[in-house]
């Protein structure tokens, strides 16, 4: 077995030692997990307990840029399944986005609830330690291989699938908070597949 290093020691010992805010990195874990299994495995999302707010199309306006004559990028249509997590901050909003040859890239993020409380200084802390656990056992495994989005927020942090999904797609899973005092707050996680060319037929436009 791996050696456990010191950070993870005191990872689990923050986790552990909680007390009131222990509820929110525990649903945050389940809901997390739920959303890793389903697009690692090309499964669908497991939402039981969950209220079901139903599908949706949300529509991506092109992106543009002064100056220039053309927009960077199309716009497009983005259907989206979303469960609320009753007596949570939490809303868990599965997408899928257009990819190549009439396929769709999935995603399944945890986000918070609109009117939501936005995540403090100390619950970053909880929720970066027990993100950190969590990689830890998976990279045990084998299956995993350390992934890190680009340091744009005060806790950046992730793990991808070191084999591509049924779908022929990496997935990667990730924790994104930003609660620095100078940066409007910022908080997104959950799983999703990369990669241009993968992905499925799209499901949740479909009644």
């Amino acid at each position: 077995m791996r050696h456990v290093a010191l950070p993870v020691l005191l990872n689990l010992a923050l986790v552990t030692s909680a007390g009131a805010s222990e509820d929110l990195s525990g649903v945050w874990r389940d809901l997390f997990t739920r959303c890793r299994i389903a697009v690692e495995n090309g499964k669908d999302f497991n939402a039981t307990g969950l209220r079901d707010l139903g599908r949706h199309l949300r529509t991506v306006a092109p992106l543009t840029a002064p100056g220039v004559p053309f927009p960077l990028t199309s716009g497009y249509q983005e259907a989206e399944w979303r469960w609320e997590v009753p007596g949570s901050r939490f809303v868990v909003v599965e997408g899928e986005h257009p990819s190549d040859r009439g396929k769709s890239k999935r995603s399944c993020e945890i986000k918070l609830a609109e009117k939501a409380e936005p995540i403090s200084t100390d619950e970053e802390k909880l929720l970066r330690a027990t993100f950190l656990v969590e990689r830890d056992k998976l990279l045990v495994t084998g299956r995993y291989e350390y992934w890190n989005p680009d340091p744009l927020f005060s806790t950046n942090l992730g793990i991808r699938l070191a084999r591509k999904n049924p779908h022929g797609c990496r997935v990667v899973s990730f924790l994104d908070i930003d609660t620095r005092s100078h940066s409007q707050p910022f908080f997104m996680t959950g799983s999703a597949e990369q990669d241009t060319i993968c992905g499925a037929a799209p499901r949740l436009a479909r009644p």
